[in-house]
């Protein structure tokens, strides 16, 4: 991996790290989803013309269906990461789809868009999960992290189904930015858009509830709302000039980033443990970016 792609996927990472941080503060379900993607629309809408206007009119039928299928599965992706994080904790659902997520893009890109593997990014890759395992206290009796074994299976259920989502929708938007051309800021807010629209009859219905969720969580969905987009566009960008199975293993630089942010803001613990995994994550990453 280039050291721009690197840089990119170092940024992306962090920025993720804090619109989760964000999410699971506001533990809120489908309707903060709603909330942080309607004000996504409006936050990004002008630059979104602007590309739109500036870019070329060719795209064919086989984009408008990548481009709607991303849409559906953002879609899909949206839901399911809310509601783990209300039933779940962040330290269990989110090294749980960000572990399984790059696993199966990987397995993904190799069988559907012909991507080869080397034995620095195979290295890296068991790195990266076997750091979040490690982090999320893999292997750890349930009763010493404090957690009921019913609220642990949730967490591991939705994040393994968030994890779905992400190889999915990685597939089919790097299929679109590589071979459509389309910028990945526009590729994300028409993606967003498509999502907005699916939500839009729920939205209608709950006005009122939307009210009273955008006043007691306004602020973080529009953090979301503007944060989430712009790392995902960086990891867009990364996906056009470096390899699927080197970007998606190296997004989980984020796991470094949520263990300090899980100790800092949620006042979770960062005991010997969780720093090794950090570490081993950092590791798997300087594999991945290796030629």
């Amino acid at each position: 991996m280039s050291l721009t792609a690197l840089a990119l996927v170092i940024a992306a990472g962090l920025l993720h790290a804090s619109w989760n941080l964000l999410s699971k503060k506001a533990r809120g379900g489908a309707d903060f989803a709603m909330l942080y993607s309607a004000l996504g629309c409006i936050v990004y809408g002008p630059i979104a013309v602007y590309l739109w206007l500036a870019a070329p009119k060719h795209f064919g039928l086989t984009a408008w269906l990548l481009i709607t299928l991303s849409g559906f599965v953002h879609f899909g992706y949206a839901l399911v990461l809310q509601r783990g994080y209300q039933v779940a904790d962040l330290s269990v659902v989110y090294p749980a789809a960000r572990g399984s997520g790059p696993l199966l893009a990987t397995v993904g890109a190799v069988a559907l868009l012909g991507e080869g593997v080397t034995w620095e990014s195979l290295l890296g890759t068991a790195l990266i999960v076997a750091g979040i395992v490690t982090v999320s206290g893999g292997g750890e009796p349930p009763h010493r992290r404090g957690m009921r074994k019913g609220r642990l299976a949730k967490g591991l259920e939705y994040g393994l189904a968030t994890g779905v989502c992400i190889a999915a929708y990685t597939l089919v938007d790097a299929s679109v930015v590589r071979r459509v051309a389309m910028a990945p800021l526009l590729m994300d807010y028409m993606s967003n858009a498509i999502r907005t629209v699916l939500l839009l009859p729920a939205m209608i219905h709950r006005r009122k509830v939307l009210r009273e969720a955008l006043h007691s969580t306004g602020w973080e969905a529009l953090g979301v709302a503007v944060v989430s987009p712009l790392s995902y566009i960086l990891v867009l960008y990364a996906m056009r000039i470096a390899p699927v199975t080197h970007v998606a293993p190296a997004r989980e630089i984020s796991m470094l980033f949520a263990v300090l942010a899980g100790a800092a803001f949620l006042g979770e613990p960062q005991g010997k443990r969780r720093l090794a995994g950090a570490g081993v994550i950092a590791l798997g990453v300087v594999f991945l970016s290796m030629k």
